[in-house]
């Protein structure tokens, strides 16, 4: 995007720095207005760095007293930094070179410093940052003052979230022209802090292929009830789940899907499961599933359905094979695959479900995501979203690639759901997610019944949770309609 701008649109390289210094001038402005005393800007000897010289000439115009640490040469730098740091000298900013093999050495600048910027390294790097570098950002990380990362903390990855070795916590991160990917992934979330974008002066041009997700967009994706509305009307989805010993999965999917505005659901029990539904329903019904798991059996289930939810405590053992392929291969609506009807279908291959009769959208936590690609879990959370994507174009349908920061994919389109809390990492949470897409997905397009699934479910747990732990599925599933309720369209 900066080469378009001034190799086709003649945009001076030089206004990209300044405009990119002056939004990040106000956006520290505006969150540290009680700490601007001895801001102390640390840059590298690329264009990162001249980011920073930007922001410290700012804030000396401003009446403030900066420090600008460079770590390098300055007779080696060039073009547009080289600039701003001659401009620091001419107007008598505080400045200190520190060769990099002495880097360490800037905790001593560090000390009295009531803010610390982080101007080291922008997008650019790709390898583990080593030797004296390194120990400026552990000195960085150190310090009593407070952080602002420049574009992105020095050593984030950029594109996956991962950590080149080293990082500090930043509690602002300004990030130029728009959101990386990197900052909404963990461990990257930890590292980036409160993010903001800073407009540059970059026209925009096609969208981007993935973008963030937040509860204000719920509003542009749920729309209010028709004040006629009723049970038939709002849609009946059936939930095949439910093996002995596993029947809470389907409750739980279930009692989501009416939270989340289904009009009816029924659960398609097992016969060895069927006794043990009837005493924990009341509002759910159920219906037993014919012996014989074929496409005329799932399209006889799925008559009067408008969605379905396949997979929660299905079963492993050879009964849950069969219905799980066979719904997954034939139901005529769009259908949620969870659970146990993953693990069955990454025995298939994902590449069976582009015959699917209806669009599917598939709920994979890491470890079901790792067998689905035939990767391990830590090769999947490396590059989280890669994954989703390789997941949506082998299958050709919608995934949620579960987790901190849900990624959707499918269609080329990758969405981050921002929302959600620590405390959903409990059994049953799982369940309830599937049951609101499968609710939201009987009058959405799969890839916003997903999205907005996984931000219903997120901000769900944030209601429903007192801090980070000690939640439990049922209390998720109760407190969607809240949700719903506070950000649903008008």
């Amino acid at each position: 995007m900066d080469r378009a701008a001034m190799n086709e649109l003649g945009i001076a390289s030089l206004v990209l720095m300044e405009n990119a210094g002056r939004g990040a001038t106000a956006a520290i402005c505006d969150v540290f207005a009680g700490r601007l005393g001895r801001v102390v800007l640390v840059g590298g000897p690329g264009q990162n760095g001249g980011d920073a010289w930007v922001i410290a000439r700012r804030l000396t115009l401003l009446g403030h007293q900066p420090l600008a640490v460079l770590v390098g040469d300055a007779s080696r730098l060039r073009r547009d930094a080289k600039a701003n740091w001659a401009l620091l000298e001419k107007l008598g900013v505080d400045t200190v070179e520190v060769s990099p093999e002495r880097a360490a050495s800037i905790g001593e600048h560090l000390t009295d410093a009531t803010l610390i910027v982080d101007g080291l390294f922008g997008t650019g790097l790709d390898r583990a940052i080593t030797g004296g570098y390194a120990d400026a950002i552990a000195a960085m990380d150190g310090a009593a003052a407070p952080l602002v990362a420049l574009d992105l903390p020095s050593g984030l990855d950029a594109d996956t979230g991962a950590i080149f070795g080293v990082a500090p916590h930043a509690a602002l991160t300004v990030t130029f022209a728009g959101h990386k990917r990197g900052l909404h992934q963990y461990p990257g979330v930890e590292h980036a802090g409160e993010v903001r974008v800073a407009d540059i002066g970059i026209p925009g041009g096609s969208p981007p292929a993935a973008s963030l997700w937040a509860g204000d967009d719920l509003s542009t994706l749920i729309a209010p009830r028709a004040g006629d509305a009723h049970k038939g009307t709002n849609g009946h989805l059936l939930v095949i789940g439910g093996a002995p010993g596993k029947t809470g999965a389907a409750v739980l999917a279930g009692r989501a899907a009416f939270r989340a505005g289904a009009g009816l659901v029924t659960i398609g029990a097992r016969a060895d499961a069927r006794a043990a539904l009837e005493e924990k329903v009341i509002e759910l019904m159920t219906t037993a599933l014919p012996e014989q798991a074929d496409q005329a059996a799932v399209e006889d289930l799925c008559k009067g359905k408008r969605a379905v939810v396949l997979g929660p405590g299905m079963g492993l053992d050879e009964l849950g094979a069969a219905w799980a392929r066979a719904v997954a291969q034939h139901a005529p609506v769009p259908t949620v695959i969870d659970a146990d009807g993953l693990t069955h279908i990454a025995e298939d291959g994902l590449a069976a479900l582009k015959g699917a009769a209806a669009p599917r959208i598939l709920t994979p936590h890491p470890g079901e995501a790792a067998r689905l690609l035939g990767q391990s879990t830590a090769e999947v959370q490396a590059n989280r979203y890669a994954a989703a994507d390789a997941l949506a174009e082998k299958s050709g349908q919608v995934v949620i690639l579960k987790g901190a920061r849900s990624i959707i994919a499918g269609a080329g389109e990758l969405r981050v759901c921002a929302e959600g809390t620590p405390a959903l990492g409990v059994a049953g949470t799982g369940d309830v997610l599937s049951g609101v897409v499968g609710a939201l997905g009987m009058t959405l397009v799969p890839i916003d019944a997903a999205i907005a699934g996984a931000l219903l479910h997120a901000l769900a747990g944030v209601e429903a949770s007192v801090g980070d732990r000690g939640l439990i599925a049922s209390e998720v599933a109760d407190a969607v309609p809240v949700v719903l309720a506070r950000h649903r369209g008008h």
